[in-house]
């Protein structure tokens, strides 16, 4: 099949925060660098940096500190976050938070489908497909960046919209990359529970809500918060999340099957001035939020695992870069809120720093490895060869079988059943192509390489979840419910072998702190 050729310097795929600040970062350091931004969707109307209602974590008040931010993060993330990753975090956000302004190329509706190398293991360029025409077009550059952001939408309930596969991480996968923390999904307590026809479901309703006062009640009315910690609505995310899970399925639920969120009790009126957004959300959905009921449940929400990589963004591949929600380390086990912007813009702008530096070291662009070009437009090109099926389907049980199996609680019995269930969701989908031969906007093509992706992460989050015999952060093992050692605590590390994925540990190295010590204490003594 014909592929259309070109070069760039730089290509940055991902128009969210981490690649837009990297391009900026990029055309300040280099002018005269040729810099493309390519997006699966339009620019400023995809990606998950837009849609953030949280805040942005940054120490600058007085009294506050960066060992603060550090020690929260650090904690936050259970002692399983990479230490210099989060200290970078930290202490660049300060500066990422003054910034902000101009743009430079952009390539609008194409999704990347490979990163292609070239013959000596280096990055050559990207794989991309046209959503308007349905033509390939490679694109190669002297430095990658991926920031194509995470997406666990391979759950029942979710908060990114349906485009977000984590194609970044399953395209890293195939390349061989290692992949850290991949069990670690978080799951925001109070998503949206709207019934089965409306997208709505599964948004969120803000931390916010429970932080003021308001108070979460079973489907008999009970305040069940008390009956599993003390800092009832305030505990943290994974608790609450767990909490609701276990009413839920003890079948104290709601008439969607959820709980309830009310807010009632604070005022309708000051609920209504303080929570405009949410209110008015709640009331496009037949919700009262500022005097009644609102039905909510947990919702996947970020995801912790990715790429690894250097503190610079680099990644084991020569000439590609990783950053926001495809990267991993900075958060461990738990995200803090209000980590997630500061995340892709701290390392968006290093990446953009990085790059060009990368470049004059290393010049030149490194001609495809034309057997690997190949055999990924034939993958990418699959399902033109089968009969129709129903994606529809497929896709419903992979978001119940996730729920289900390796959602907000997993066990070894329930991870294992998981895995064959993706196992023969898998079968089922590359026996499965569709009747419309025509590539222009075939957006059921498009669902297709989707559910692709989301079948290959969804197996290694398994996997990873299997491996990872202990409770820590986002992933709760009923089966082993104490979190282990801390002062000997691992990650797990994901990567396609000759027989599949491989997952190995390796341990947390504790360059800023141990458990135990902390760096506050110290910051005040100095005060």
């Amino acid at each position: 099949m014909h592929v259309e050729r070109e070069k760039t310097d730089i290509l940055i795929l991902g128009a969210g925060g981490a690649g837009l600040f990297a391009a900026l970062h990029a055309h300040k350091a280099n002018p005269d660098l040729n810099i493309t931004v390519v997006s699966k969707g339009l620019l400023g109307k995809c990606g998950c940096t837009r849609m953030v209602q949280g805040g942005y974590n940054v120490a600058l008040n007085p009294g506050d500190s960066v060992e603060r931010h550090f020690m929260d993060t650090i904690e936050g993330g259970k002692w399983l976050p990479h230490q210099e990753l989060a200290w970078t975090l930290v202490t660049k956000a300060i500066e990422r938070v003054q910034e902000l302004e101009p743009k430079i190329r952009r390539v609008e509706e194409h999704r990347a489908v490979a990163l292609v190398p070239a013959k000596d293991g280096a990055l050559s360029g990207v794989l991309l497909l046209d959503v308007r025409s349905g033509e390939f077009r490679f694109v190669a550059a002297q430095a990658v960046l991926l920031a194509t952001g995470g997406g666990p939408t391979m759950y029942r309930y979710h908060t990114p919209s349906g485009d977000k596969s984590m194609d970044g991480l399953a395209m890293a996968l195939r390349l061989g990359l290692p992949l850290r923390d991949m069990e670690m999904v978080q799951f925001h307590p109070t998503g949206l529970l709207a019934g089965p026809d409306t997208r709505m479901t599964g948004t969120v309703l803000e931390e916010g809500l429970r932080g003021s006062g308001g108070h979460l009640l079973n489907g008999a009315m009970h305040r069940f918060m008390a009956d599993y910690d003390p800092k009832l609505e305030r505990a943290t995310r994974d608790v609450v999340s767990r909490a609701i899970y276990a009413e839920m399925r003890a079948g104290h639920t709601t008439k969607n099957g959820g709980v309830y969120i009310k807010m009632g009790h604070l005022g309708p009126d000051k609920v209504a001035k303080e929570f405009k957004g949410m209110v008015d959300r709640c009331r496009d959905c037949g919700f009262d939020l500022a005097g009644g009921l609102v039905e909510v449940v947990p919702t996947a929400h970020y995801f912790m695992g990715g790429v690894i990589c250097d503190v610079d963004t680099a990644t084991e591949r020569h000439g590609l870069f990783v950053a926001g929600e495809d990267a991993s380390g900075m958060h461990g086990a738990n995200r803090l809120g209000g980590n997630g912007v500061a995340n892709s813009t701290v390392f968006g702008g290093i990446a953009g720093d990085t790059m060009p530096r990368w470049i004059a070291a290393n010049p030149g662009h490194r001609a495809p490895d034309e057997a690997v070009l190949d055999a990924e437009l034939s993958r990418a090109q699959h399902p033109f060869t089968h009969k129709a099926g129903d994606l529809n389907a497929l896709r419903e049980k992979l978001l119940d079988r996730m729920w289900d199996e390796v959602g907000v609680v997993r066990d070894r019995a329930s991870i294992e059943r998981g895995l064959t269930t993706l196992n023969a969701i898998e079968a089922e989908l590359l026996a499965t192509g569709f009747a419309d031969a025509d590539r222009r906007f075939n957006l059921t093509w498009h669902d297709w390489l989707n559910l692709r992706s989301l079948v290959e992460i969804s197996r290694v989050i398994a996997l990873a979840a299997l491996r990872r015999e202990n409770s820590r952060g986002a992933h709760f093992r009923s089966d082993f419910p104490g979190e282990g050692e801390l002062a000997t605590s691992t990650f797990t590390v994901a990567r396609e072998g000759a027989n599949g994925v491989e997952i190995s540990e390796s341990p947390v190295q504790f360059t800023h702190v141990k458990p135990g010590e902390t760096l506050i204490r110290d910051t005040l003594a100095a005060e």
